[in-house]
């Protein structure tokens, strides 16, 4: 039986009445959610109206319902699989970051900026330059007329005194 084209309110209520359970259950077997069965009744009749009001398809009413559920069904699951994989992702982002780690970045900050402080004024200029300027040791060694050689070693200090005073930071915070 084809499908009249030239449909009225009321037959596609009709439509809607004898196949919506069935379109109910079939996507209910196949994905096991109400809420996924319901959105396909949903969805698949959306469709039917717009195909039969926008489109020539010769086809059976039931063959036409099917087929638009299928791939109704289909897209749901990978909605919903994308949803769930977007919360996971989420969630998992959530989980790593808390308040604390704010305070504890805020503590490393003031920290780092307190060792820095205590180098000598020329380490402290070459290290600022290399670290928060981001210049290259020959840029650094052309601004401040030294050689690169220099800039490397007082960087190396630096570096050296920053994880020694990290480490014992670090150390002082597990004790207590």
């Amino acid at each position: 039986m084809g499908i009249n084209y030239s449909l009225n309110i009321q037959t596609f209520e009709e439509y809607y009445d004898q196949w919506s359970p069935k379109v109910f259950q079939y996507a209910f077997n196949k994905t096991r959610s109400s809420y996924l069965a319901e959105e396909t009744v949903q969805r698949v009749f959306i469709k039917l109206w717009k195909n039969l009001n926008e489109k020539n398809i010769d086809a059976t009413v039931e063959s036409q319902i099917f087929c638009i559920a299928r791939t109704t069904i289909l897209d749901l699951i990978k909605e919903e699989y994308n949803r769930k994989k977007l919360l996971q992702v989420e969630n998992e982002l959530i989980q790593r970051y808390s308040p604390q780690d704010d305070y504890y970045a805020k503590q490393l900050e003031t920290t780092l900026q307190h060792i820095i402080n205590q180098f000598p004024e020329k380490r402290k200029q070459i290290f600022m330059l290399s670290r928060y300027s981001n210049l290259s040791h020959k840029q650094i060694a052309d601004k401040l007329s030294i050689s690169s050689k220099t800039v490397e070693n007082q960087i190396t200090l630096a570096l050296k005194a920053i994880r020694k005073a990290l480490l014992l930071s670090i150390l002082m915070l597990n004790l207590f």
